[in-house]
């Protein structure tokens, strides 16, 4: 009788070391892929970029000189975003459809789709001359681009401060930590000028005035390459201008198609010919 029960009680016995080690398999594959998706996250997604340090001035300096030189003609389509605050302390924000060609760094300009009208906001620089005007708020100025100016909001010449290399505005050039310092004694400002050196290009400027405070940041970001070319530009660019008597004023740029540009004579012409101020004024009313 005893035997007779052992072996009716083996294949129970049997079935429960097959559930057991079943069971310890399940198990087994579950921490597998629990330690996959966690080498993955952790050695992929999740690991920051490890840039290399920049050594000293003069190769930060070199750095921002081949980025620029690298860039070519493109042109974009985007949004912008405007918040501006008038001579009386008005405050304005105006969000908008843009479109922006530039062809060096003497000669580009962005427009703004404002209330129908394809041109209605415009920044443009052309050959030393820069104009910029808002029409709908009759806002219009034009002037010899000077960079190291004053009137850093409404000079356009710095929308795209983060092409430009580091020269005779600076009678200094020290080495920062992750930068280079871009002094002007006679002015007393400085431009501290904050490397990517994975990009290879600014991220970030920051303009001080006399006082030592800032007056104008300005931050690229997005860096990415451009379909069928050989160099990198950003998609997201960020300014911020502190005035005295306003207070901060801010625009900030979003590009969704940056392509490269072959530039024609009638575009040009059509796209770096400024208005007159009394046509801006015609239409504000």
């Amino acid at each position: 009788m005893k035997n007779r029960n052992q072996i009716s009680k083996e294949p129970w016995e049997i079935r429960k070391i097959e559930i057991a080690s079943s069971f310890l398999r399940g198990q087994g594959r579950l921490k597998l892929l629990a330690m996959t998706f966690f080498i993955f996250f952790v050695g992929g997604c999740g690991q920051q970029r490890i840039c290399p340090g920049l050594a000293n001035a003069v190769e930060g300096r070199q750095m921002l000189a081949d980025y620029a030189a690298s860039v070519k003609p493109v042109r974009a389509t985007g949004n912008c975003t405007l918040s501006y605050v008038n001579e009386k302390g008005e405050k304005f924000s105006q969000a908008f459809p843009m479109r922006f060609w530039y062809v060096n760094n003497e000669k580009f300009c962005i427009y703004g789709d404002v209330l129908f009208n394809p041109k209605g906001v415009c920044f443009a620089v052309n050959d030393g001359i820069y104009w910029a005007y808002a029409k709908p708020l009759g806002i219009y100025v034009k002037g010899n681009v000077d960079r190291a100016g004053e009137d850093y909001f409404s000079n356009p010449a710095l929308l795209l401060d983060f092409l430009n290399t580091p020269n005779s505005q600076c009678d200094r050039i020290a080495f920062s930590k992750n930068g280079i310092l871009c002094r002007d004694r006679e002015k007393h400002k400085q431009k501290k000028i904050y490397i990517d050196t994975c990009s290879k290009a600014a991220n970030k400027i920051i303009h001080t005035g006399q006082n030592s405070k800032a007056v104008l940041i300005i931050n690229a970001e997005k860096y990415e390459k451009v379909k069928d070319a050989e160099f990198l530009f950003p998609n997201k660019l960020n300014y911020e201008y502190f005035d005295k008597k306003n207070g901060k004023n801010k625009l900030e740029i979003k590009l969704d198609s940056v392509k490269l540009w072959q530039p024609e004579e009638k575009q040009i012409k059509a796209l770096f010919t400024p208005p007159e101020a009394n046509e801006i004024k015609k239409e504000a009313k």
